[in-house]
């Protein structure tokens, strides 16, 4: 079953702001994500913190917590990182 998704407002923010395809990138990570918080392209973002998990796939990054008493993800950081245009687009 699916997770809800909600963003902290800096997440959103540069969500809403990246150009389409950066935007496609980062919304197909979440999606996957919000399929499966807990699937083998996720981890642990910090070793001594239970809490913060993040994956990455295609240049896209997010850092996220999941509440699954409540079926919800929230998306605490995201990031698009491209080399060629600059190591972190933001």
């Amino acid at each position: 079953m699916r997770y809800r998704v909600e963003y902290t407002e800096r997440a959103a923010r540069l969500r809403d702001f990246l150009p389409a395809d950066d935007r496609r990138r980062l919304l197909r990570l979440v999606r996957k994500v919000a399929e499966d918080p807990y699937g083998p392209g996720t981890g642990l973002r910090y070793t001594n913190d239970e809490l913060t998990r993040a994956s990455r796939e295609d240049s896209a990054m997010v850092e996220f917590i999941v509440i699954p008493s409540r079926r919800v993800v929230y998306v605490l950081e995201a990031d698009i990182y491209d080399a060629p245009r600059g190591y972190n687009v933001i």
